[in-house]
């Protein structure tokens, strides 16, 4: 670049900081934008987190003869949603506390990953639509008024000993019912009854 063309070019570009319109965004992440009449090619600092939109009014500063996008000052639309946008991966650190607040949260991620010493929830009701889950853990619990299960195949081992305690127990299987055991010990208080077509003992 001659000198010539260099004092040109200083002179061309302004000094200190302007407002200025988003007219077009590219794909690498630069955009035009236009003040006064004339347009400018720019790219966006990495503290203007908030990705810009056709139209909206922004803060453009020059630095080593690039032009600078330093943030969004004003939306074209303010009913359209911000999109906090950076290249590369994001870290959100705080020394306190970290709230989110909102209507509706969304969260889309094709893997995620999700570490907390001791948590807590609390709502109305909650849905779960998934192909496979597991579970692994020392101890469960859990108190409910009322389970409902439903199942094709049910399998369920217990290594050593399993209670049930229940105010009355209905068993049914619509075509074969087998219990077996080392030892069976059935016991009632008032009646027992063995009902069937034919009864085979021994």
């Amino acid at each position: 670049m001659t000198n010539i063309n260099h004092q040109l070019l200083m002179a061309a570009i302004p000094s200190g900081q302007f407002s200025a319109q988003v007219t077009h965004c590219f794909e690498d992440g630069s955009l035009m934008v236009e003040s006064e009449g004339r347009g400018w090619h720019c790219r966006r600092a990495v503290s203007c987190v908030i990705a810009p939109q056709a139209g909206d009014t922004v803060l453009i500063s020059a630095v080593d003869n690039q032009m600078w996008l330093l943030a969004v000052l004003e939306r074209q639309n303010p009913a359209s949603a911000a999109e906090l946008s950076v290249q590369g991966d994001l870290h959100i650190a705080s020394q306190g506390a970290l709230s989110l607040s909102s209507e509706a949260l969304n969260i889309n991620a094709a893997k995620g990953e999700c570490h907390i010493s001791e948590m807590n929830y609390s709502g109305d009701k909650i849905s779960a639509w998934v192909s496979l889950s597991r579970i692994v853990g020392k101890r469960a619990e859990s108190v409910w008024q009322t389970v409902t299960q439903i199942s094709q195949q049910l399998f369920r081992t217990t290594r050593q000993m399993e209670h049930v305690r229940a105010g009355q127990l209905d068993m049914k299987a619509e075509d074969y019912l087998r219990m077996h055991a080392q030892n069976t010990v059935i016991t009632s208080k008032a009646i027992t009854k063995v009902d069937s077509e034919q009864i085979h003992m021994g």
